[in-house]
């Protein structure tokens, strides 16, 4: 597949929360020229994680703002890395009340089914999946 380019964490970050009228212009912009080419952008997996930590963390945004608002990415021209993963881990954060990363590590043993997670964080005791050491 050919893409675009790849999207970098604070392009989103500026259109979604706190950018200039004329960087929220140019995103648009990018983001038309590759509907109108009909290209598509890669978002690196690390990108995801990054829009979460800022939004939640520096901007305190409550997770169901967060998870909306980087859903609402997924309606762009873009492929998201490892995407099943990235969902499951959404629906985790929010309904479990769990960190991002957490989220993402349990996620990822839903999705790829490997199993168990071996930590030392005893948030993971009430998942079947972890195995607290």
């Amino acid at each position: 597949m050919s893409y675009e380019g790849i999207l970098d964490t604070n392009l989103f970050i500026r259109y979604l929360h706190d950018g200039t009228p004329e960087e929220k212009e140019k995103f648009r912009n990018l983001i038309e020229r590759a509907r109108s080419k009909g290209t598509t952008f890669y978002i690196p997996f690390i990108v995801v994680v990054e829009m979460v930590y800022v939004l939640e963390r520096v901007y305190g945004l409550p997770k169901a703002r967060v998870r909306e608002m980087v859903e609402n990415i997924l309606t762009l021209p873009v492929e998201v890395e490892n995407l099943d993963v990235v969902l499951t881990a959404f629906a985790l954060y929010e309904e479990k009340n769990l960190k991002f990363g957490d989220a993402l590590v349990l996620a990822t043993a839903k999705v790829k089914e490997i199993t168990p997670i071996y930590t030392f964080d005893k948030d993971f005791r009430k998942f079947s999946e972890a195995r607290v050491l």
